[in-house]
């Protein structure tokens, strides 16, 4: 089984051995992927689905994503391209050809303030819309044509241009889930595991979290009962 929950509202975590949740929080799990991906899958796979919901992009329209290799980002691109958009993927020298594997139509390699002026190389008029993964917040939105669409997963900066600017995040969606689930277990979503810590060592994965760089997700893992 694959479970969710939005710890930061429900207050209700999952880093133990036994969790309970609401039956609705909780879908059928494919055998055929490793329990330490289907970890990956959750709260990352929730929140770029739904900052793509909350777009409403049609195929066929422009979509730049931040941090088009991380975590969120990756996911993003994978379900952008499967859904027909032209993606670009904004991201770090070194991971150019990971978003590109990833299915984003070209990438490009800016700093913040140079993000608009590396994607108007591209698209003269700007994107359609761009899912901000990286916190690039105010400086992304000059990648936007006039009238088009920002999300972000953290802070809102002041709309210009007739942008229409908001905030997203992963919630529960049980159909969403097992879409997410069945992609990954298809090989239509990339759940790389960088590194599984046992929770004895608790510490030590925190410790690498904050150090972390790179492609790959860190897992606890708990023995089973």
């Amino acid at each position: 089984m694959l479970g969710f929950s939005l710890w930061f509202e429900s207050l209700r975590g999952t880093q133990a051995e036994l969790v309970a949740l609401p039956a609705g929080n909780v879908v059928p799990a494919p055998d055929s992927l490793p329990s330490a991906q289907l970890t990956t899958v959750g709260l990352n796979g929730l929140t770029a689905w739904r900052g793509l919901a909350d777009l409403k992009l049609a195929a066929g329209e422009t979509l730049v994503v931040t941090g088009a290799s991380g975590s969120v980002g990756g996911f993003a691109v994978e379900l952008a391209a499967a859904r027909g958009f032209t993606v670009i993927g904004v991201v770090r020298d070194d991971q150019k050809h990971d978003a590109l594997e990833l299915g984003a139509s070209a990438v490009v390699s800016a700093g913040d303030a140079e993000l608009g002026a590396a994607v108007r190389e591209i698209l003269p008029d700007g994107a359609d819309a761009l899912l901000d993964t990286a916190s690039i917040a105010g400086p992304a939105l000059a990648a936007i044509r006039d009238g088009g669409k920002y999300v972000t997963v953290t802070a809102v900066p002041a709309a210009e241009r007739g942008i229409d600017v908001f905030r997203s995040g992963g919630r529960m969606d049980a159909a969403a889930l097992r879409t997410l689930a069945d992609m990954a277990a298809a090989g239509q979503l990339h759940t790389p595991v960088a590194h599984s810590y046992s929770v004895d060592d608790v510490r030590v994965a925190y410790e690498a979290f904050t150090k972390r760089s790179g492609r790959g997700r860190l897992v606890l893992t708990f023995a089973e009962s």
